[in-house]
């Protein structure tokens, strides 16, 4: 059998296999969750590249073809949105889909680089710590800089189930998958030392089986509320149609109001639900439809529009208005999408932008919570920022609810609404938070602070979401800490391998 393996190695086609074996691996994540086959793919590839030490291999193209093939399965659904929006097609979709996917396998391409070219003892400790280590910092490196988009880590294949979760709420997204390659790595050393394989697997183990219980942190009672979330399930080729606007009004008007006998405290619009200014609202006409006498609270996406300097900005905000327009806040989007929302170097590039009208979005100036009562602050999200936790903690005050606006009607029914609402889930974790999802369409859903998901909406339906909500909180060390606790270990991993590197702990005998 390891004569077989070896001979593959050699073989013309082992660039290939690695490319298909790293598309393969993609179904480890949402909506499939084949976790073991992520896993597996990576421990493959991972021996087959230790075999033939003593040829040259050009580790760097096999990291960048494994990662490319990942990502491309991954993000197939990118180029669905350019079909969908009629700005090119799935042809010019399929050209930037390979391109971002090119430039995020670079970051792989160099983990395995590095990790090959200063460790030559596949059978050390030493490269074990550095394996983690090295794949872990290029994660890092792939979600924060430039615009950064920590949209795939390997850790989101835990996102399945509340049970394999909870590390989350400890080190994070980047801090958990520091912990999956770490048991990547002991089913490697399982080949020939099984210590090794039980030392490098026992902190996964450690976090996902035992922490919860030793932990097991107590969830806080906040509040009681009556809630709506409305899933109106809008096509975006329908959306801005201006024969279709009266057509999606009454849908969205007529689900707001649905069994509207009902006093609720709070209903949720998604991202963008209206079409035109939120001081309309205010005329009896759109009162009376929206039921507005019947709402304490509604929270609703639509476009801000602000001039500046003679110059006109527009904004994706999402408004929470108080009853009979007592009092109206508003949170304007921090982190725009990329030639869907604006487009970068806009002098450079004389192109169009996925959504609709010429003019770009701005980014709006800070993040806010907003207040819906005494003792519910929230936390507001739109669309991906939900992947972004660094963007709340510049809010001066506390949040107790996490609420996210979103339109994946871009992607269709495919990978991509569910892999954002697995991030989600990720999200609630992490802070230890209750958060409510509301999707033009997509998956509008209500997620408790453990990940669990008590009620949702999938894709491609339309409808509503009522709901009483004990709103519950659990302060996690994550929301405590951030990423300090996965920095510490970073920075320890760095000095073992720097003992390891300079001292001659990585020499041809096995530790």
């Amino acid at each position: 059998m390891k004569n077989k393996i070896t001979l593959l190695t050699e073989s013309k086609y082992l660039k290939l296999f690695i490319f298909f074996i790293g598309f393969i691996s993609s179904v480890g994540y949402a909506p499939f969750n084949f976790f073991p086959i992520t896993i597996f793919s990576f421990f493959i590839i991972i021996y087959l590249l230790t075999l033939n030490k003593n040829k040259k291999h050009n580790f760097f193209l096999y990291g960048f073809l494994y990662s490319l093939g990942n990502h491309l399965g991954l993000l197939y659904w990118i180029a669905i949105s350019f079909e969908t929006a009629d700005a090119g097609g799935y042809i010019l979709g399929a050209a930037a889909i390979l391109i971002l996917c090119s430039f995020l396998a670079v970051f792989m391409g160099l983990a395995f680089y590095f990790l090959f070219k200063f460790f030559k003892n596949y059978k050390s400790i030493h490269f074990g710590i550095f394996f983690i280590f090295i794949f872990s910092l290029f994660d890092w490196l792939k979600g924060n800089i430039f615009w950064g988009f920590p949209w795939t880590p390997i850790s989101t294949i835990w996102s399945f189930s509340s049970m394999t979760m909870y590390p989350f709420s400890i080190l994070g997204v980047w801090g958990y998958s520091l912990l999956t390659y770490s048991l990547i790595i002991s089913f490697y050393y399982l080949l020939f030392n099984l210590r090794k394989a039980i030392l490098f697997s026992f902190p996964f183990i450690l976090s996902v089986l035992f922490l919860p219980k030793i932990l097991n942190t107590e969830e806080i009672l906040i509040d009681t509320i009556l809630l709506r979330v409305v899933q109106p399930n809008i096509k975006q080729e329908h959306k801005w149609n201006k024969n279709k606007l009266k057509e999606n009004y009454e849908k969205l008007t007529s689900l707001t109001t649905q069994n509207n006998y009902k006093k609720f405290d709070l209903i949720i619009l998604p991202e963008t639900a209206i079409n035109f200014d939120i001081v309309e609202l205010k005329k009896i006409t759109h009162k009376k439809k929206f039921g507005l006498d019947n709402i304490d609270n509604l929270i609703l996406g639509a476009v801000r529009a602000e001039k500046k300097n003679h110059d006109l900005k527009i904004y994706n905000t999402m408004y929470l208005i108080k009853k009979n327009f007592k009092n109206i806040t508003y949170h304007d989007k921090l982190k725009l999408v990329p030639f869907g929302e604006f487009i970068p170097f806009r002098g450079l590039i004389n192109v169009d932008k996925l959504t609709s009208g010429n003019l770009d979005f701005s980014v709006g100036n800070k993040a806010n919570f907003l207040k819906l009562s005494e003792k519910i602050n929230i936390l507001p999200l739109i669309c991906y920022e939900v992947i972004f936790p660094k963007l709340s903690k510049s809010i001066k005050g506390d949040y107790n609810l996490i609420i996210n606006i979103t339109n994946d009607a871009w992607y269709r029914d495919s990978s991509g609404p569910y892999q954002h609402f697995s991030l989600a889930k990720i999200r609630a974790v992490m802070e230890g938070l209750t958060l409510i999802r509301a999707a033009n369409t997509g998956i509008s859903g209500i997620i408790a602070p453990s990940g669990k998901v008590i009620s949702k909406l999938s894709v491609d339906k339309k409808g509503v979401i009522d709901y009483k909500l004990n709103l519950k909180s659990v302060k996690t060390m994550y929301s405590i800490y951030g990423e300090t606790l996965f920095y510490l270990i970073m920075l320890t991993l760095f000095f073992l391998t720097c003992i390891a590197f300079f001292y001659g702990k990585n020499k041809k005998s096995s530790l």
